[in-house]
């Protein structure tokens, strides 16, 4: 078997390492490039400059930008949905997540998907934020819907409640300042002396004689019947629904296939409307709340009745949901 010179192996040997060496050369290269595209797609929405501002119906809204990825954004903003939290508190909730994870690019979609579908379960809590006399805090979740939708009809609803609950508390104000206006000249000796003129006190008649009593007090007749323990029970009727809404089906459990229910409670008042949604239990916990809550929420009735008056009553609903 004849061997090749030791020169020509060295000679093939270093003609097969330069290209392999080539080859790794230009792998690594590449590598290289993916990585720092990878790492300026991360990085590049929080490098963004702050976004102008944001037009809405009463003016605009200037909103700096969240120093937040949009990856925890959408996290953020999804346990915020989760736990309730559309409007409030202040700083920490779903809808300003959104708006601003809205100002990038590269999820604005996700941002007026979720803005749309949260936009009305939004508006029946400012609804409720008036009813409750909440007023600044009713401005201020009114303007997070403004940015969401201006144009969304909804809103001049809302303006209108709120007001209306603005006159309705000016005019208590002037009521309770005028009442203390007419109130004020009296001396507390005059102020008194209604309440003791009011006092049933039987004084014998002019000329009688000293030594009879005054019927101050009157013993009950033992011939006449107790007329306080023969007064009747007072009739109470309880609320009569007249109109229900059904839950929404959140998407997430829908694709999920997650059925599950929830128990709320909540008070219908006088005026048949539902006041104070409050969940008392739910499986699974967290998935189905907002859903029923904001259902609920809708619900209109017949009021409760004592004695053919309308009356507050507390009432307790399952809400089942299933595919």
């Amino acid at each position: 078997m004849l061997r090749m010179p030791l020169s020509a192996q060295r000679q093939r040997q270093r003609g097969v390492t330069r290209p392999a060496l080539a080859v790794v050369v230009l792998l690594l290269a590449l590598a290289g490039a993916f990585v720092f595209a990878w790492w300026q797609r991360v990085h590049r929405d929080a490098a963004l400059p702050s976004p102008a501002a944001v037009p809405v119906a009463a003016g605009t809204v200037a909103r700096p930008a969240d120093p937040l990825p949009a990856d925890a954004l959408l996290r953020a903003a999804r346990a915020a949905v989760a736990a309730q939290h559309l409007l409030a508190p202040a700083g920490d909730n779903a809808f300003e997540r959104y708006l601003a994870l809205r100002t990038r690019p590269s999820s604005r979609a996700i941002a007026d998907d979720a803005l749309r579908e949260l936009f009305p379960y939004a508006a029946d809590q400012v609804g409720a934020t008036i009813r409750e006399g909440q007023l600044d805090e009713a401005r201020r979740q009114l303007d997070l819907l403004a940015e969401a939708d201006p144009a969304n009809y909804t809103l001049t609803l809302l303006r209108n409640q709120l007001a209306a609950q603005e006159g309705q508390l000016a005019a208590q104000v002037a009521a309770a300042a005028s009442r203390a206006g007419a109130s004020a000249p009296l001396t507390p000796r005059a102020a008194v002396v209604p309440a003791v003129a009011t006092v049933a006190v039987a004084t014998p008649p002019s000329g009688s004689p000293a030594s009879a009593p005054a019927p101050i007090v009157r013993a009950p007749d033992p011939q006449k019947p107790d007329t306080m323990a023969a007064a009747p029970p007072p009739r109470v009727t309880a609320p009569v629904l007249l109109h229900r809404v059904e839950p929404y089906y959140p998407q997430a459990a829908r694709r999920a296939r997650r059925e599950g229910w929830v128990e709320v409670a909540f008070t219908v008042l006088p005026d048949g409307r539902v006041d104070a949604v409050r969940v008392l239990q739910a499986e699974p916990g967290s998935v189905f709340d907002l859903a029923a809550t904001t259902a609920v929420r809708r619900w209109a009735f017949k009021p409760a009745t004592r004695n053919g008056q309308p009356i507050a009553m507390d009432l307790r609903q399952r809400l089942d949901f299933r595919l």
